[in-house]
């Protein structure tokens, strides 16, 4: 099982590394901000997970068994934290692209209803709707 864990982790790792190299190339919002460093705790949740199975697999101390299973509940709350930035920031990728969209369709409601037209003249009734269609 601790071989699983730390495969895990090196692939994780790897993916959050290239995940932050990503973030560094194009201009950071507080949602990416946030991805990134939930990512970040993930992994280091998922080492502790590793460190922890390794140590079951290779004692029988009581002691150091106690010790695993704390740090098995320590990397539990990690990933919880990790997983709910995560969540907070695709709540903020999400809102901006709705944002984006409605501004969108706003400045389309505004050419169709006239307020911009090709030749400056106020566009009225279907005809005019259907002469913005077909330039479109």
């Amino acid at each position: 099982m601790a071989v699983s864990q730390w495969i895990q982790f090196i692939g994780q790792f790897t993916e959050v590394i290239d995940l932050s190299q990503l973030a560094k190339l194009q201009p950071e919002s507080k949602g990416e901000k946030t991805n990134v460093a939930g990512q970040w705790i993930q992994t280091l949740a998922q080492a502790i997970e590793a460190v922890g199975a390794t140590t079951q697999g290779l004692t029988r101390d009581e002691k150091l068994l106690v010790e695993a299973l704390i740090e098995g509940m320590i990397e539990d709350a990690l990933q919880t934290v990790g997983n709910a930035m995560q969540v907070v920031a695709n709540k903020e990728f999400i809102t901006g692209d709705l944002r984006t969209y409605l501004d969108e369709l706003i400045d389309k409601k505004d050419t169709i209803m006239g307020i911009a037209s090709s030749d400056g003249n106020k566009i009225i009734g279907m005809a005019g709707f259907e002469r913005i269609i077909k330039a479109s």
